[in-house]
């Protein structure tokens, strides 16, 4: 009695066996064993724009003193031209406002590093008036050495390529290091007199001012810096600035957490006169970097009609994943992963010769870094498969268009609706970094489809002039 539902069951499973065996061969002969996934451009939808892939200046210590020595060109070259760095974060330690000479003196072997440490952060006032500067207390020693050795070579090589290397100048006083000495800066007008000396000392030394100025390195580890106290330190630099004839152009709030910066924000807002000089909203991602949080960050942004920045994940944790999401969920238009000299792998051979490589998720992140330049326009990209295939487009200022896509999976990408011109393709997957030898030529509204058989990142980037290397 139940052999005929038994015979009924088995001829409806049997036909849906069939039907699948039949789609998966059609999918096999037209798309090979790799799922396809269809990304389609949408070049009239456009979020931020780009200022910069940024990295820290450091000034080279010990053994990696001797390979910057050794290799200096090189490595400055592959910084600009190989990781496709234009923007740097150089810093200003709270101690430069110190008589005691503490950076020249560790240097020199005078002071050992427990005793360089315990200064650093350490001021002494160079007076008892804010407003009148007595150089004698201030001591640029250190930012005078990243200054020559990483910022001047990189600004020269960004120069020969037509571009211009964005210097964001970061204040750094992580006050609970001071173990000899005290703490003035957190009045906002002794503040405003370091920050207005910083701007002389670089304009009349060096011919140049920062783009930027960074208010206070990660304050949510700094008691002393309170969201109200930044933006009472912003009104009081400010006006200083003007007076002396600079723009003022302050980044914030740069916090550790990621999800303290919607408070630390709000808080910068409620001193009157403050978000006014406010240029970018930044975020580190150390701690409680969840996407809700990165998104709300997004939308302080458009709240403030502020551009967004992720400035520091390091120790190779700011990936192509985490690039990708800052991208798209926190719209950024900086991004730090390292400092200059983390870029790389760095070694002494037996024979004294240098050796540095590009490390693995640098490799990944510069397929977007090398091709999208400063700015840049992020527009609009779908997918079929975003867990397999997660894309960013961008206009560069010269108009011509890249895609890069972060594949999960292997997969065949179909890439569509792209402008005329021809294409340059390359990816990077564990490390290693591949440029097809000829380019693709794409119709008005064409497509490009490419078997990306491993994960990492592929970007299909339009060249200037048809027959061109993609630059770099």
């Amino acid at each position: 009695m139940y052999q005929k539902p038994f015979v009924l069951f088995s001829g409806v499973l049997a036909v849906l066996v069939i039907g699948i065996v039949v789609y998966i061969s059609t999918m096999s002969g037209a798309f090979g064993e790799r799922a396809a996934t269809t990304i389609t451009l949408q070049p009239d939808i456009e979020y931020q724009t780009m200022h910069g892939w940024e990295a820290t200046a450091s000034v080279a210590e010990g053994k990696q003193r001797e390979i910057f020595d050794l290799a200096k060109d090189a490595i400055l070259d592959s910084i600009v031209n190989d990781t496709g760095i234009n923007r740097v974060r150089l810093e200003v330690k709270s101690g430069v406002e110190n008589t005691q000479r503490a950076w020249e003196r560790y240097i020199s072997g005078k002071l050992d590093t427990k005793g360089w440490q315990a200064l650093r952060y350490a001021t002494v006032n160079d007076n008892n008036d804010p407003n009148v500067i007595d150089w004698a207390g201030f001591d640029f020693s250190k930012l005078d050495t990243a200054i020559e050795d990483d910022v001047l070579p990189m600004r020269e090589r960004l120069a020969a390529r037509g571009e211009t290397l964005f210097i964001n100048l970061c204040y750094v006083a992580f006050t609970q290091q001071i173990t000899d000495g005290e703490y003035i800066h957190d009045d906002p007008e002794e503040y405003a007199e370091l920050v207005l000396a910083t701007y002389l000392h670089l304009r009349d030394k060096y011919g140049f001012i920062p783009d930027t100025w960074e208010v206070i390195l990660e304050p949510d580890l700094v008691p002393e810096w309170t969201p109200h106290r930044i933006g009472e330190a912003i009104v009081a630099t400010a006006r200083r600035l003007k007076e002396n004839g600079f723009m003022p152009r302050f980044v914030v709030p740069s916090v550790t957490d990621t999800g303290n910066a919607p408070r630390f924000i709000k808080g910068i807002a409620g001193v009157k006169g403050a978000m006014q000089y406010v240029a970018e909203f930044s975020y580190h991602r150390y701690r409680h970097a969840t996407l809700k949080n990165v998104e709300e960050i997004a939308w302080s942004g458009k709240k403030y009609d502020k551009p967004t920045a992720m400035l520091e994940l390091w120790f190779g944790r700011g990936n192509s994943k985490v690039l990708f999401e800052d991208l798209t969920a926190g719209n950024v238009s900086s991004f730090q992963g390292r400092t200059i000299f983390g870029q790389f792998d760095m070694s002494i051979s037996a024979d004294g010769k240098p050796h540095f490589s590009i490390r693995k998720e640098v490799v990944e992140n510069s397929q977007v870094y090398r091709y999208v330049r400063m700015g840049a326009v992020r527009i609009g990209a779908d997918s079929s498969r975003r867990s397999n295939a997660l894309p960013v487009a961008f206009k560069n200022p010269n108009g011509n268009v890249v895609v890069a896509v972060l594949v999960a999976k292997p997969s065949l990408l179909i890439v569509n609706n792209l402008p005329a011109g021809e294409y340059q393709i390359s990816y990077a997957s564990n490390g290693k970094r591949v440029v097809e030898p000829n380019p693709v030529t794409v119709t008005a509204g064409g497509e490009v489809n490419y078997d990306m058989a491993q994960p990492g990142v592929i970007t299909f980037a339009e060249l200037a002039n048809a027959g061109d290397a993609a630059r770099p």
